[in-house]
């Protein structure tokens, strides 16, 4: 009976765990040592246990189930350093343990899962998660202090930041197999600070600092045509915030406006390039990392829109980034 060999359409099983947004650290006025997870099925923020250790600045990625925070600063009254720490944090415990820390002390680092490593770029190391161990890889073109980083298609790709001198537009990607970085185009808005996520085929480089003022601009790299193009802005001039991807949406959480430390959630949604409001966080803050602790792959094809011409956004003081 041919009946029997149609081919029938079966619902996509996806596992029945909460998906978790996880925000550590930041700064307000000190470096700060929460950790709070919002759950998208509740949208409500939960208090989880402490980071060990108050740090800013720091950056973070889901690597086999586990939450890790790495480098960052610690401001305090006093007493302020570079940490070289790397903690890692188990939601089903809800539970902090150390794990090896970096050669060398990073503040403002990019972190980026590839390959089953966890990078830290801005300077650049790789950590094996198995072996509990970092070892050094190839050092990029530029120095880049509050780098952006996102990974497609097995390549890591580091975005903007600061060099101590001038805050850059270009950026440059990362090939495992022969360990060496190559330019790739250069943005149109030289940023630092700027959040940053992939979609697909795409890299999203959100706000950031020019120099001058805090941005609400948004642009878009097509990792298959070496092309930027701006995107629809963020309500909220802001940098030193964090982004990630749940749902084949971008969040940009918190950040700082030149004048205050934010707690403002706005969600990004490339299907209609629009921008819209989400769920404050519990309290303002700035230079925190955020991740997602279940995340589907993306099975949307988004499409590709046309380039929207995107304003500056609106001016601020000029500040040093906390």
């Amino acid at each position: 009976d041919l009946t029997l060999h149609i081919r029938t359409v079966v619902k996509e099983r996806t596992p029945n765990i909460p998906r978790v947004i996880y925000v550590a650290g930041g700064y307000y006025r000190q470096s700060l040592d929460v950790l709070e997870g919002y759950n998208i099925d509740d949208k409500t923020w939960h208090k989880l246990d402490s980071l060990t250790v108050p740090r800013s600045g720091l950056g973070g990625a889901f690597l086999k189930g586990t939450f890790y925070a790495v480098g960052g600063r610690n401001n305090a009254p006093g007493n302020s350093y570079d940490s070289d720490w790397v903690d890692k944090y188990n939601p089903i415990k809800d539970q902090w343990r150390p794990c090896s820390p970096m050669s060398v002390p990073r503040n403002r680092v990019g972190v980026a899962v590839m390959d089953g490593l966890l990078y830290a770029v801005g300077g650049s190391e790789g950590y094996d998660p198995d072996l509990d161990r970092w070892t050094t890889i190839k050092p990029m073109h530029f120095k880049r202090l509050a780098v952006g980083v996102a990974v497609v298609n097995r390549l890591l790709y580091a975005i903007g930041g600061y060099d101590g001198i001038q805050r850059h537009n270009s950026a440059e990607c990362y090939h495992p197999e022969n360990n060496a970085w190559a330019m790739i185009a250069p943005m149109h808005t030289q940023r630092s600070g700027a959040g940053v996520a992939a979609i697909n085929q795409f890299i999203y480089v959100v706000g950031g600092y020019d120099g001058s003022k805090q941005l609400n601009t948004v642009e878009r790299y097509d990792t298959e045509k070496d092309v930027w193009e701006f995107v629809a802005s963020m309500k909220i001039a802001r940098s030193a915030l964090s982004v990630t991807v749940l749902d084949c949406k971008i969040y940009a959480m918190g950040g700082y406006n030149g004048q205050d430390f934010l707690s403002n959630v706005e969600i990004y949604d490339p299907l209609r390039d629009v921008w819209e409001d989400g769920e404050p966080l519990t309290s303002g803050r700035s230079g925190h990392t955020s991740a997602v602790c279940y995340q589907p792959p993306c099975t949307q094809k988004c499409r590709i829109l046309s380039q929207i011409n995107s304003s500056s956004g609106s001016s601020s003081s000029t500040t040093t980034i906390k």
